[in-house]
């Protein structure tokens, strides 16, 4: 396989994990509910809030409440009420109120204690094929595609440029370096970022007083003994967000925090995280132009759920534009070949749902393949 880069951009969802072992959708949940349970008991805000949602929703919609439980409608619920500010003076914290703070401390708990302690051979065949100036969009919150890419040794960033110069008008990029890196862009957060900013906020309210109290974020606080680098490396526009978010080196150092102290820079399953996506919006935005000048375009274990209507909104378009856009195009001996989506459906059954969820795609220009992860079916996605 040629080295050369070709700018390939892959779209990496849940089901490029589930190989790995990691859980999926109502399964996430149920286990996030039973760690949440082992740690604080039974009687734990979690469940009170979800019993209260369940009435809600009996006395609203007439739903039972042994009936099996739509859970990103009720993170969803959660997070309306947090960002409304429903509850007032009992609103919890600006990240997010208790149940949003034990959901998603909940979620890394799961994760990270069930991803596998070496790569995958799937990850290795995947990551093996990623070239330079491949761009992998992913919508995970583990950590499985930058632990391989460490095993091989091979160079990544995980934000969209690098920065010479930082300009008025537009910033100066450095070609160079990013020319010998693949992207990876996590759209909805990582299980070991941290936003610094509410730390910074807490600190000033503080000072404003006679005595201010001590921060116990075991991430920022001074004396902090857990490793942590900024995202971002070398110079950033004042105004990204992105700046406040760190990476921690060393989950294992957080496996004792409590929800209280801090929690993972994540999007919830909700249909409304796109409130809480300010932190990560520099990784969305020119997402709407790209596609049309790319050479290879891949979706593996994405299935575009409706309720991520904002992400439909923008893969609309980067996935038009690959194959509408100059589709003959031919350039430094590259050429375009068909938009390929990876997904899985048991034997005998019908692929419409993937169908219906892409409908927005060129079929004569888009192939499908519903075998699920293997070796065989990653060296298709990556031709």
């Amino acid at each position: 396989m040629s080295t050369s880069p070709r700018f390939r951009i892959f779209i990496i969802g849940a089901g490029f994990s589930v190989h790995a072992g990691l859980p999926l959708g109502e399964q996430l949940f149920e286990l996030v509910r039973g760690a949440v349970r082992h740690r604080y008991g039974s009687d734990n805000k979690l469940e009170g809030d979800l019993d209260w949602y369940l009435k809600y929703r009996l006395r609203c919609d007439e739903v039972s409440t042994d009936a099996p439980v739509d859970y990103e409608k009720f993170m969803s619920h959660l997070d309306l009420e947090h960002y409304l500010g429903l509850r007032g003076s009992d609103t919890w914290s600006d990240e997010g109120n208790e149940s949003q703070l034990l959901i998603r401390n909940g979620i890394q708990e799961v994760i990270y204690s069930r991803t596998p302690e070496a790569p995958t051979v799937e990850c290795i065949r995947f990551c093996e094929q990623l070239l330079h100036r491949d761009v992998v969009l992913t919508f995970n919150y583990d950590t499985l595609i930058e632990d391989t890419l460490d095993h091989l040794g091979k160079p990544y960033r995980l934000f969209p440029n690098r920065v010479k110069e930082v300009r008025a008008s537009s910033s100066l990029i450095d070609s160079d370096a990013e020319d010998h890196e693949i992207l990876i862009s996590k759209l909805h957060g990582s299980i070991d970022w941290y936003d610094k900013l509410p730390f910074l906020r807490d600190r000033e309210h503080a000072s404003q007083y006679e005595h201010p109290w001590e921060s116990r974020h075991p991430v920022f606080k001074d004396g902090s003994t857990v490793s942590s680098t900024q995202l971002i490396e070398g110079p950033f526009d004042e105004e990204d967000s992105l700046q406040y978010v760190y990476r921690v080196n060393d989950l294992s150092q957080l496996t004792d925090a409590q929800f209280w102290q801090c929690s993972p820079l994540i999007l919830s399953p909700s249909s409304s995280k796109i409130l809480y996506a300010n932190p990560l919006k520099s990784l969305w935005r020119g997402l709407q132009q790209a596609g049309g000048l790319n050479f290879g375009l891949g979706v593996v274990g994405y299935s575009l759920p409706p309720y991520d209507e904002y992400a439909r909104q923008a893969l609309y378009h980067l996935m038009r534009n690959y194959t509408e856009y100059e589709y003959d195009l031919e350039m430094m001996g590259l050429t375009k070949g068909p938009a390929r989506i990876l997904d899985y459906s048991p034997p005998g059954s019908s692929d419409w749902k993937i169908r219906k969820n892409y409908s927005f795609m060129n079929w004569d220009r888009t192939e499908l393949n519903t075998t699920g992860l293997s070796v065989d079916s990653i060296n298709w996605i990556m031709q």
